[in-house]
Formats: structure tokens, C-alpha cells, sequence
């Protein structure tokens, strides 16, 4: 945790207050994120389906958008539970983010916990997990769209699945490369692969059983072709944003940003206040509803003598592509 002046006792407080977690309020956001997925699932299946032609197609594209956004938003709020930020029980916060917001998005909890706690301890050092996914930047234009091109046709969705889960006979020697050979030890100790495989088969055979070709044909329209695609999109471009071409690697202030961006953007691409990135790197335990508080606080405070860096979306954008 980034510490403070000696003598900003009142601003402990207050980020000691911002830190606890409110279980009710995870619960909430998890339940609008899926409601949203299914009223974008009716309004195509059902509403304006695929079967009536043009205005069908079009429904299910904007739908598919809808379904792609939300599942970034399952993605981030699963990082919540990595944090332990849904519930004070652990159990209780590993139960609720794998069963409702990783293992839906093909993410085990356990792999990313320990990827993504070991990122922030070496944040931009050679022992970071993270340094592939944004070490590359800036990018010349071509190779970025290039990229974008990639992820919107699926066919960098096998790196996104090593980085997430073991796929079997794959990811074994990926991980050793990606992890290290001690760490990858210590992961296979607390690996959840087994209730993740559980999971997919309680799902997918549960819903064959019950609903038959037509669900399983749903389950393709509306879950995985947005996932194969748009979501992709859109966790590459946060994954870059967050940490590329950062002007002082070196400095917490200043190794990764904040960006901020319309609202409607921030829909697809930023999702439950993800955008907040600097500082949920100076205090992680700080749940994502009080990141824009503690951004206030902070700039107001420290932000002004430590020259913290925070920008524009488009800015930020910007020093990624050359």
C-alpha cells in the first residue's frame, strides 16, 4: 500500500474508511450486470429475432456490443474478488466472484489472483506477469490495428485463454515461461481448474439437457461469439491503456494512469470505474464504487505535489499508437 505523509492522519482516515468493502454492494452490481445480459438476450431472441431479416440482424450486432461490454464488466468485477473486495469471508467472496463473474468469462480465479497480485508487487520490473500485455507499447498505427483486427476475428483468443485458465496440454510449459518455474509451483498448489471444468460441465450439460439444440445455438450466438470478438477488443485496449508507454515506470504516480473518458465510451471499454487505474494501484484495497471519491481526495491533496498522472481517454490513446 502507497503510503502517505507522516503527519496526513486525516487522509488515512479517509482511505481507511473508502476501504471497506460493502457485500450488498457487490451483490447489486453483479446483479445489473447480468440483468442487462439478459434483457439484451430477450430483445434479440425474442423482440427482434435474427429470423425477421434486416432489423434482426441489426438488434443482434448492437446486442452483441451490449453482451461484450458486460462481459468486461464481469471481468473487472471478478477482479474485485481477486482483491477480496466483495466479502470480509473469503470463502464467500471466492464462491460469488468464480460462480457469477470469472468462470462465466473463462477466467480462473485462482491463475489470475496469483498473476495479477504478483503485478501489483513488481509492477513494470522483469518479475511483473503482466509486462508482455503492455511492454510492447507504443505501437506503430499498422501494428495496433493489426491487433484490433486479430481480436475481433478470434484469432488471438487462445493467448487470452492461456493467460486466464490450464488448457490441457497447452499451458503447462506457458505457464513455467509466463510465471517462473517457482511460482508456477506455488500456483498449481491453490490452481481451481477442477471446479472451473465442473462448472462448464454442470452448464453446458445442464443446459443441453434442458433446452435442447436451441440453447446450445443461443449459447453460441449471444455468449461466445461476443466473447471471441468484441470482448476481446476491448481487454486489449484496457490492458494497453492502463500501463503503456507510462511516462516514469520507476515513480507510482506515474507507471500507470487514470484516464477518463464519456460515459457511454466508458460503457464498453471502462467498465465499473476501471478507469480509476492509478489509483487502485496506490490502494488496492479500496473497492471500485469509491475510486472516484478517493481520486478527489487524492488530487486535491497529493496529487498536485507528486505531479500524479491522469488524462484523457483519447489522450492516452494517443502515446500507445505512434
Amino acid at each position: 500500500m502507497q503510503t502517505l505523509a507522516p503527519d496526513a492522519a486525516d487522509l488515512r482516515d479517509t482511505i481507511k474508511r473508502l476501504s471497506r468493502p460493502h457485500s450488498l454492494a457487490g451483490v447489486y452490481h453483479l446483479a445489473e450486470v447480468w440483468a442487462v445480459i439478459a434483457a439484451a438476450i430477450y430483445t434479440s431472441a425474442v423482440l427482434v429475432p435474427l429470423a425477421s431479416g434486416l432489423p434482426g440482424l441489426g438488434v443482434y450486432l448492437g446486442v452483441l456490443a451490449v453482451i461484450a461490454s458486460r462481459q468486461h464488466a464481469l471481468m473487472v468485477l471478478g477482479h474485485e474478488a481477486i482483491h477480496k473486495r466483495w466479502s470480509p469471508n473469503v470463502r464467500i467472496n471466492d464462491w460469488l466472484g468464480r460462480s457469477l463473474a470469472l468462470f462465466p468469462v473463462f477466467i480462473s480465479l485462482a491463475k489470475w489472483r496469483f498473476i495479477h497480485l504478483c503485478h501489483h508487487q513488481h509492477t513494470h520490473t522483469a518479475d511483473d506477469p503482466d509486462r508482455a500485455i503492455y511492454a510492447r507499447y507504443p505501437l506503430a498505427a499498422s501494428a495496433w490495428w493489426r491487433l484490433l483486427v486479430r481480436d475481433v476475428c478470434g484469432l488471438n483468443l487462445v493467448s487470452t485463454l492461456k493467460y486466464f485458465i490450464d488448457l490441457p496440454c497447452v499451458t503447462t510449459d506457458f505457464n513455467r515461461r509466463f510465471l517462473g518455474e517457482a511460482r508456477e509451483r506455488r500456483y498449481r498448489q491453490v490452481s481451481d481448474m477442477r471446479a472451473f471444468w465442473a462448472f462448464w460441465g454442470i452448464v453446458l450439460l445442464g443446459g443441453g439437457y434442458w433446452g435442447g439444440t436451441s440453447w446450445l445455438l443461443a449459447f453460441v450466438l449471444y455468449w461466445l461469439i461476443p466473447y471471441c470478438t468484441l470482448t476481446q477488443i476491448f481487454f486489449r485496449v484496457r490492458g494497453a491503456i492502463e500501463h503503456g508507454n507510462v511516462p516514469d515506470p520507476d515513480n507510482p504516480y506515474r507507471r500507470t494512469r487514470t484516464y477518463f473518458m464519456h460515459p457511454i465510451a466508458a460503457f464498453f471499454l471502462a467498465p465499473k470505474r476501471v478507469n480509476y487505474h492509478l489509483e487502485h494501484h496506490l490502494y488496492p484495497a479500496v473497492p471500485f464504487y469509491h475510486l472516484p471519491r478517493l481520486h478527489r481526495v487524492l488530487r486535491r491533496e497529493v496529487y498536485p505535489h507528486e505531479h500524479a498522472y491522469y488524462e484523457r481517454f483519447g489522450q492516452g490513446v494517443g502515446k500507445l499508437v505512434g
